[in-house]
């Protein structure tokens, strides 16, 4: 019987197949109650209904339409309150048996739900139809019967909060501050959160990249009162102590662009050269929503960093720019002492002119012209070291411009602290152009290589990011972000449950923010003024103070103690940064294709902490192993000796998925105890020279091999090729004997740890898969969204139309669609709005259009990657062809690129000439 119900559950169907132009609402008819059970309490009743999905709409529709939270219970006078979906328990726990936790084990769910009052509960569950329940609260006699079922219901709270942090691409801020504030005022026990065993530098990293589950943290943090309302005061901790090793001899005169001497060497550099190359750079990003990242990555949001950026700096272009800014501009470059260009850099652009006064007059009209926009933005003329500067800004910050000229050399700036210090470069103090370390990044990348982009991280710019007063107000200003967005939520809860707007200590007074919220070194205050949250200290969320401008004068001491730890921790483990650099170029490589080239020198944090690199990798491979030429996708590596055990030598691994499709091959998304299957399926292979290394180590695979070299583990479904010195595995024999005859090895120009090559995947018969596999991530990211916005209409009682601004005020970001529709509120059968993406082919069952094609694929032509470890860095270089929108016309032709050689088709003798 329970092998009848375990092959049952498998061949449920995820996907279904079906006119893809059919649109029309969910075939949801009304769910089957089971049971209903409601008992009064105070402060609030709990109930539960359970039900069951008519078996017609079938596991698909079952399980997504409750994954993205259209599912939901309301009553008469909004008096059910932070209500969650989940199965039986039995069912759960048959699903976790056999690895299948996404979709249901049968169709019987439960509802759990709090409420308000002892009147009787009219209750309507909704599907895309509905079914209306009347309710009578009961007296419980027992209390502990009522124990159990408020347990019950905050057990599965909990746990379908667990799952949505596991499996939503947005971060947990919903179900982190819900959990925490319900524990704290119903007196329930608030589950533990795994030990965070990462080391203060995966910490800082956190810290200084912004990374979303800081504020989390912090959140939660906050709701358990561990807030910092220590001694206040003290003064500032000493800095991290660094040793400075000498940079390698420069031999000969090195030339040094003019720009670099205006830099201030604690500074980011990113210089374009020419005013045309940042305009490819801005033409790019525009195609990808002003994110690059989104080339790249599914993510279900734009962070608008691009246009934060120009807005605070009052920076704008226009067709004129694109067409005439080379005759004004000769040189242009980015500096900052920070890239949080999520909440607020410090950052200014440079330019380099042809005519200073002309540009000056440009700059200035520009400058007028947009200060009369607003009665807020003001134009005032200032001194900062000896030199006149003019400074735009509005009270919260949202526009925050410098402009400072020194000879030809043009700097508009967010922050002040580069106004003091452009200027004292320009007169010779401390400039990056004059430091060994530079004059030696210009010795190895030659100014005569005339990269269109040109990217410096100095030691010092390192160093600055981790001084004493940077990392702590960063702290605080992740702080006050975290504190914006719990009054955000609490403001929600406290409306949702009736209570009219409160200020926060009213708030607090409820329970609805911790006992000690803002509770703070700056004392700041929040507001939402014109949609746009405010600090009283920063400025506007998005557009904070820049972080060296702010004034850090004291500390507590838990701010004392938290940097020695992390000071300590670098002191020990990482006692020397090195800088880091990156030259990128471009060229014609076809019509509408452009090949960017890549050469840069990594691993700026000190040879200590990759050590363990230097155990993994073995000796650099001279001689490449030559495979199928069916192979599109190559992977080749050297593995240090003892790797997995200390009697392997050193080899090479390699790796390769070929160009070939099964047409019998089940592409639909998988569960994940099929992931192994799709995994099979693909027609790719694992090998190692000159010796077996850790293919040793599979099972079932080792022994005598057969007279053509053949070992087979049945178990595994795996093959196994011994072959001269090659070892190669496979799931497909055939594919071996076909690999067999081509297995050779080759000499190659340069020596490398790693190398990698992509082929055109959008031209080869593997885009349909890659197609299927892009298709479901940015399903899942998309559901995603669309789980969160409608958890904000059930969990705090929101209107659907409020959903998507309150979503996007609370993550500071553009919510977009990843499958490239727009999120939209769809109207179910009864007439009820939920939210769901017009790229839903019928609204909650994805089948892949015809005619889709995954967004890497539109632009992505093929990618050579190549890794050098060295003593204290790593060479990358490489190079990825992109399809572009434009012609291509201000491209330099490939040809006159002299400096990878056959990386970039050419030859050693191509490189002479």
């Amino acid at each position: 019987m329970y092998q009848l119900l375990l092959l049952t559950v498998l061949s449920l169907p995820l996907w279904q197949t079906q006119d893809q132009d059919h649109r029309e609402p969910v075939s949801f008819s009304k769910p089957l109650v089971s049971t209903s059970e409601a008992y009064i309490g105070e402060p609030y009743g709990v109930g539960k209904i359970t039900f069951r999905l008519p078996p017609d709409d079938g596991a698909v529709n079952s399980s997504l339409i409750l994954q993205s939270g259209a599912l939901s219970l309301s009553e008469r006078d909004d008096r059910v309150l932070y209500q969650v979906v989940g199965q039986q328990a039995a069912a759960r726990v048959l699903g976790k048996i056999i690895g299948r936790n996404d979709v249901p084990t049968d169709n019987k769910f439960a509802i759990w739900f709090l409420f308000k009052g002892k009147e009787k509960l009219q209750l309507t569950l909704h599907g895309s139809d509905a079914k209306l329940i009347e309710l009578e609260p009961e007296m419980v006699r027992r209390p502990r019967q009522f124990t159990r079922q408020v347990d019950q219901w905050w057990r599965e709270y909990n746990r379908v909060a667990e799952l949505q942090e596991e499996q939503s691409d947005y971060p947990n801020l919903i179900e982190t501050y819900l959990t925490n504030m319900l524990g704290l005022r119903l007196g329930l026990p608030i589950p533990p959160r795994p030990k965070d065993r990462r080391d203060p530098l995966a910490k800082t990293f956190d810290l200084m990249f912004n990374v979303e589950g800081i504020r989390s943290e912090m959140i939660r943090n906050s709701m358990l009162g561990q807030v910092d309302i220590g001694q206040r005061n003290l003064v500032m901790p000493p800095s991290v102590f660094w040793e400075e090793d000498p940079m390698p001899p420069v031999i000969g005169e090195v030339e040094i662009e003019e720009i670099a001497n205006h830099i201030p060497e604690e500074c980011f550099y990113l210089r374009f050269g020419t005013w045309k190359n940042q305009i490819w750079l801005k033409k790019l990003m525009e195609e990808y929503g002003g994110d690059l990242g989104r080339m790249f990555s599914l993510r279900g949001y734009e962070s608008r960093i691009n246009a934060k950026f120009l807005d605070q700096l009052a920076l704008e272009s226009s067709e004129l720019d694109v067409m005439f800014g080379d005759r004004v501009i000769r040189d242009v470059a980015v500096m900052g002492l920070d890239t949080y260009f999520d909440d607020g850099p410090a950052v200014g652009v440079l330019l380099h002119a042809k005519g200073t006064e002309s540009l000056k007059r440009r700059i200035s009209q520009r400058r007028t012209a947009f200060a009369r926009r607003s009665d807020d933005i003001t134009i005032v003329d200032l001194n900062i070291g000896g030199e006149p500067v003019t400074f735009l800004s509005t009270p919260n910050n949202l526009h925050r411009s410098f402009h400072v000229v020194q000879g030809d050399f043009h700097l508009i700036t967010n922050c002040k602290r580069i106004v003091k210090r452009f200027i004292e470069a320009s007169q010779g103090i401390r400039s990056l152009g004059s430091t060994d370390e530079f004059r030696y990044a210009r010795y190895t990348m030659p100014l005569e290589t005339d990269h269109t982009i040109f990217v410096y991280l100095s030691r010092k710019f390192f160093k600055n990011q981790l001084e004493p007063q940077n990392q702590i107000e960063l702290r605080r200003r992740n702080i006050a972000i975290a504190n914006m967005q719990l009054l955000q939520m609490a403001s929600l809860a406290a409306a949702g449950e009736g209570y009219q707007l409160a200020d926060s200590a009213t708030l607090t007074q409820q329970g609805f923010l911790p006992r000690h919220f803002g509770q703070n070194q700056t004392q700041s205050r929040y507001e939402l003024i014109d949609d746009v949250w405010t600090d009283s200290e920063r400025g506007a969320r998005g557009f904070f103070l820049p972080v060296p401008d702010a004034k850090v004068t004291a500390v507590t001491d838990f701010e004392q103690k938290w940097f020695a730890e992390r000071a300590d921790f670098f002191s020990e483990n990482v006692s020397q940064l090195n800088p880091m650099y990156v030259g990128i170029k471009r060229f014609e490589k076809d019509e509408n294709v452009e090949r960017v080239v890549f050469d840069a020198r990594v691993a700026p944090f000190g040879k200590e902490k990759f050590g363990w690199l230097n155990q993994m990798l073995g000796p650099p491979i001279e001689n490449q192993v030559v495979g199928s030429p069916n192979d599109i996708i190559r992977f080749e590596a050297s593995v240090g000796q003892g790797l997995l055990n200390p009697r392997v030598p050193p080899h090479q691994v390699f790796a390769a998925v070929q160009d070939h499709l099964d047409p019998t091959m089940d592409l639909r998304p998988k569960s994940f105890l099929d992931a192994y299957e799709t995994f099979r399926e693909t027609p790719s292979y694992l090998g190692a020279w000159p010796a077996p290394g850790m293919l040793d180590w599979m099972p079932n695979l080792g022994g005598q091999p057969d007279a053509e070299g053949y070992t087979h583990s049945r178990m595994l479904k795996l093959w196994r090729l011994q072959w001269d010195d090659f070892s190669v595995l496979s799931y497909d024999r055939e594919r071996l004997d076909d690999l067999k005859p081509n297995l050779r090895v080759e000499p190659v120009e340069r020596p490398s740890h790693v190398r990698i090559h992509v082929g055109d995947l959008a031209q080869s018969k593997l885009k349909t898969w890659a197609n299927m596999l892009n298709y479901r991530r940015s399903w899942q990211t998309s559901l995603a969204n669309v789980r969160m916005l409608n958890a904000l209409v059930n969990q705090f009682q929101l209107n659907p139309e409020q959903a998507k601004i309150v979503a996007e005020q609370m993550l500071d970001v553009k919510l977009v669609c990843s499958l490239g529709g727009e999120y939209q509120l769809c109207e179910t059968k009864e007439g009820r709005k939920v939210w769901c993406s017009s790229a839903w082919p019928n609204f909650l069952n994805p089948v892949l259009p015809d005619d889709y094609v995954a967004p890497v694929l539109g632009w992505f032509r093929g990618l050579e990657l190549e890794i050098t470890q060295a003593e204290t860095e790593f060479a990358v270089y490489g190079y990825i062809d992109l399809q572009r929108a434009d012609d291509g016309s201000l491209l330099p032709s490939l040809k006159i690129f002299k400096g990878f050689g056959n990386l970039l088709g050419g030859s050693k003798d191509d490189e002479k000439k």
